[in-house]
């Protein structure tokens, strides 16, 4: 009932104001925030499919695989539930 849902309110004010979860997400899409970056390009709605097949295809970058840390973010969501 409403113990339930107050201690609900709780833990996600808790999460929120810890920023465990939002510091992930930041650091995660971090290549996005750059203004000239790709991400950005494609954010602000100024690149088509031709164009980023033009870009992947011309690209000298080799991305890094890098972990997106997905169970660490449900191992944190679980632990603020």
């Amino acid at each position: 009932g409403m113990d339930a849902l107050a201690r609900g309110l709780r833990n996600a004010a808790k999460l929120l104001e810890e920023r465990m979860l939002a510091d992930l997400v930041t650091d995660r899409y971090r290549s996005w925030a750059a203004p000239d970056s790709i991400g950005a390009k494609i954010q602000a709605g100024e690149m088509t499919f031709g164009d980023l097949e033009e870009w992947v295809l011309n690209s000298k970058d080799d991305p890094l695989a890098e972990s997106g840390k997905q169970e660490l973010a449900e191992t944190i969501l679980n632990y603020y539930v």
